[in-house]
């Protein structure tokens, strides 16, 4: 019953996005407060400010190699690309940074989508059920991935998963 009401509340709030009008990046959006070049870097300290996503990535994928910490093997695969999508937001943030605009910001989303996901699947697995996690891990994936395809296609950001994205980015 609680996965029903979950996916219930899901279909509606998607058909509802869809009854709005096309949400467009703003194009101040690429302003940074912060856009000193250092040693030849343009917005320097946002482009290295990702560093630490990189490190912790490492740190995490070190961490995984012990099987003890999993009750199926999912589990594993959904923490390893959680962190693999970590340590892509460095260089895909990085990308953008240096060089901000819609392009690159493309390269910014994704790689968060695609951890914000894997964690969105193991959380629904601890916290909900072990099976709908594992039944729901892929399709979130490709739908993460898809809404952010979608918007650069489209330039329309209704599909959701990269505005919340870069609300915590």
């Amino acid at each position: 019953m609680r996965i029903a009401l979950i996916v219930g509340f899901a279909v509606v709030a998607v058909l509802a996005l869809f009854l709005l009008p096309p949400i467009h990046q703003d194009s101040a959006y690429h302003n940074f407060a912060d856009q000193r070049t250092v040693w030849g870097t343009p917005n320097f300290w946002n482009v290295m400010s990702n560093l630490p996503f990189l490190l912790v990535a490492i740190w995490g994928l070190r961490g995984l190699r012990s099987q003890s910490a999993f009750h199926q093997n999912w589990e594993r695969t959904a923490y390893c690309l959680l962190l693999t999508g970590v340590a892509f937001v460095a260089f895909g943030s990085a990308y953008y940074h240096l060089l901000p605009n819609d392009a690159t910001l493309f390269w910014d989303r994704l790689p968060m989508t695609i951890a914000f996901m894997s964690l969105f699947a193991t959380t629904i697995g601890e916290r909900i059920s072990m099976r709908a996690g594992h039944l729901l891990f892929y399709p979130l994936i490709a739908i993460g991935a898809a809404s952010v395809l979608y918007w650069r296609v489209s330039g329309d950001l209704r599909s959701g998963t990269q505005v919340q994205a870069e609300s915590l980015a």
